[in-house]
């Protein structure tokens, strides 16, 4: 037992941090379904769109790290987003071995309304924790990201 252990114990798996995460993840995808499925894409690649508006043409690698999702999911989703026509890959200009990822134009205008989306639910989110905890409840998160980033599993 670690000292985590001994000084809190589990919760019901509906007041869990984790299970919470996983259930704003989930609302997010519902209330922002309708406006994907009119775009032809999910929260992920939408997302992943808002990220290359954001920072430009990017590798798929950068794209990883950014969503801390794995290389196979980015890589399929950017097929995705490229046989819809929302995403072009060429050859870096630095490096010709390295593919980059940028927006088309029809890709710029879904990005632009997907952060227009993604505007309202996280006024929504302010709205409901405060503006005087939301700096707060961002750098938990940010800590947790981090700490996650390096937990490996063991299962005893």
């Amino acid at each position: 037992m670690t000292e985590t252990d001994a000084r809190i114990a589990l919760p019901p798996l509906m007041d869990r941090i984790s299970f919470l995460t996983h259930r704003l993840n989930a609302q997010m995808a519902r209330v922002c379904n309708p406006y994907f499925q009119t775009w032809g894409v999910d929260l992920i690649m939408s997302r992943m769109m808002v990220v290359v508006l954001e920072h430009g043409p990017m590798p798929a690698g950068e794209i990883v790290k950014l969503m801390a999702l794995p290389q196979s999911t980015i890589s399929h989703q950017i097929k995705r987003l490229e046989k819809l026509g929302y995403v072009e890959r060429e050859q870096g200009r630095q490096d010709s071995r390295v593919r980059m990822v940028s927006l088309s134009n029809a890709g710029r205008e879904v990005a632009l309304q997907a952060n227009k989306l993604s505007e309202q639910v996280v006024a929504l989110l302010v709205d409901s924790i405060g503006d005087e905890n939301i700096e707060t409840v961002r750098a938990a998160l940010k800590r947790a990201d981090r700490a996650l980033q390096s937990f490996k599993l063991s299962v005893d």
